[in-house]
């Protein structure tokens, strides 16, 4: 492998090896595989169950479950939402995680929860998801191009399969995956595709709530890459069997759960997946199946780097031995910053960049099309084992522990905010995009708190008091709104949830009023080493 400057640093740690310690292979109990794998195969029970009866797009919701109710939708045009009913499973299995590393002590720093760093990664998920329900599926990109290529070629050469079989379901899932597998891998190859999806890769940590981070303008180009299934597969089953396999993805995106034995051969398992997540490296790229990896060449082992450890330990008795990961995660660009609207844009900068310094037309393609994976997705790569005094974690926030809790607290309550907005598609489209607007916002000012930015506190002060006046002004009858959103807003759930909204932020603007040091106003929440 040919090796940069900047990655023989990080291999090496700039040390004496002989006075360093041992790096040893991570060690966690096994028992803990199977807790996990038991909460994941739940979360597919529950989703899967539950999803035709309570969460369906484009259509009537069934009064059967599981796959008779997935057809029974199907067979109405509307396919059930699986990411949605899969939701608080996500937040439960996050907090199951937390309890079980806190319990065995996990020596992987990588693999462990920082507040800044979890809250950056679901707040993402959380806007991700907002966007694509509220701005993406009313646009119709997902299905408008699909079916018409549908109507076009399957159903009027009588090409379609059938909603009822099984295998038509089966069938659409693992093509799913692969289909998955060339936009993952472009996305890493295409530089102007890696500016939306390297978001994802961004955090220095690898946890649950790393499978959340997700990036706002991904999800713009990704239905091209499935258009070539609308040849044989209906509408809704592809949309079902989309989302069953970005589902099925959550659960590989942990440090608890080494390795599955003979899984790891056709399975994306965390071990492939953490290989993925190495910012040294750009391989393993299937969401579901590591077979599209090891088919066309794009695979690599972690257990390569993991047998070198074995190996050296065996040669040794002596020096102190630390348990730590094989691999760097986050991205060779660090963020510098928590606010996410600055996360999500920064990895456009190098093409922005060239255009606006009038660079040659060659150059800005380069720029544009040549990804971080370009010269190493498809070629034989070796995973190098880090020196023990490799910088791991790049970035941390200084915010003082009051404020930190208050951001928290603000976020679960953004967090319900958010679902009842995925939930209630039968509200109004524009009292769901205000209560968006209110959700990424609260979020833009908490990533400035992080940050420790000098005008943070009274800028979330500003935020509080304006929110406060505008809960009163909905919760009083108006005829200046819209039929349909003064019917919404009569409702009593809504009603009684302005109310809590407004008395929070009132106590907000005090809590921020009294208590200035618990915003640690001053200083900067990220550092980042070379």
């Amino acid at each position: 492998m040919v090796t940069t400057r900047q990655e023989e640093k990080e291999q090496r740690g700039g040390v004496d090896a002989k006075h360093a310690p041992l790096l040893i292979p991570v060690q966690v109990p096994t028992w803990i595989s199977f807790v996990i794998i038991g909460m994941v195969l739940g979360t597919y029970w529950v989703s899967f169950k539950i999803a035709p009866l309570a969460f369906v797009d484009l259509g009537e919701k069934s009064s059967m479950s599981g796959f008779e109710g997935a057809v029974d939708v199907a067979r109405k045009g509307a396919f059930p939402n699986y990411i949605t009913a899969a939701i608080p499973c996500f937040l439960l299995m996050i907090g199951a995680e937390m309890v079980i590393m806190l319990f065995v002590k996990l020596p992987s720093s990588g693999g462990k929860y920082v507040l800044a760093d979890a809250w950056s990664s679901l707040s993402a998920g959380v806007v991700q998801q907002l966007v694509t329900t509220l701005v993406l599926k009313p646009a119709a990109i997902y299905t408008l191009p699909y079916e018409m290529i549908h109507q076009a070629l399957a159903v009027r050469f009588g090409l379609a399969l059938p909603i009822e079989s099984p295998w038509t379901w089966i069938g659409a899932l693992v093509l799913c995956d692969l289909a998955y597998y060339w936009l993952h891998r472009l996305a890493h190859e295409i530089n102007i595709l890696w500016a939306g999806h390297s978001v994802h890769h961004s955090s220095d940590h690898y946890n649950l709530a790393t499978a959340l981070r997700q990036s706002w303008f991904q999800g713009v180009a990704a239905p091209l890459y499935y258009l070539p299934m609308a040849i044989f597969f209906p509408t809704p089953v592809y949309m079902a069997m989309h989302q069953a396999n970005i589902v099925s993805q959550f659960w590989i995106h942990t440090c608890l759960v080494r390795r599955l034995g003979p899984a790891e051969w056709i399975l994306m398992t965390p071990s492939h997946h953490r290989v993925h997540h190495d910012r040294r490296v750009h391989k393993n790229f299937g969401g579901m199946f590591i077979i599209w990896d090891r088919m066309f060449g794009s695979f690599l082992d972690e257990e390569d780097a993991v047998s070198v450890i074995r190996e050296n330990v065996s040669k040794t008795d002596v020096g102190e031995k630390v348990q730590e990961e094989v691999l760097l995660f986050g991205t060779r660009q660090n963020p510098t910053t928590w606010t996410e609207a600055v996360t999500q844009t920064m990895f456009w900068q190098p093409i922005v960049s060239a255009i606006q310094k009038g660079a040659s037309l060659r150059d800005i393609c380069r720029a544009a099309l040549v990804g971080p994976g370009y010269s190493t997705a498809g070629s034989k790569r070796t995973l190098v084992v880090p020196s023990f005094t490799s910088v791991r974690i790049r970035s941390s926030s200084n915010l003082h522990p009051g404020g930190k809790a208050y951001v928290l607290f603000h976020f679960l309550l953004g967090v319900v905010v958010g679902f009842l907005v995925l939930i209630a598609k039968d509200g109004p489209w524009s009292l769901r995009c205000a209560a968006a607007l209110y959700v990424i916002y609260t979020f833009y000012c908490h990533g400035k708190l992080l940050d420790c930015c000098v005008t943070a506190r009274m800028t979330e002060l500003t935020r509080c008091v304006a929110a406060s006046i505008a809960m009163i002004w909905l919760s009083v009858p108006s005829s200046s709104f819209a039929p349909d959103v003064s019917d919404a807003l009569a409702m009593t759930p809504i009603r009684y949830l302005l109310y809590i909204l407004c008395a929070v932020h009132a106590t907000s603007s005090l809590v921020l009023l009294g208590c200035p040091r618990a915003f640690a106003e001053g200083g900067s929440a990220h550092s980042k080493t070379d």
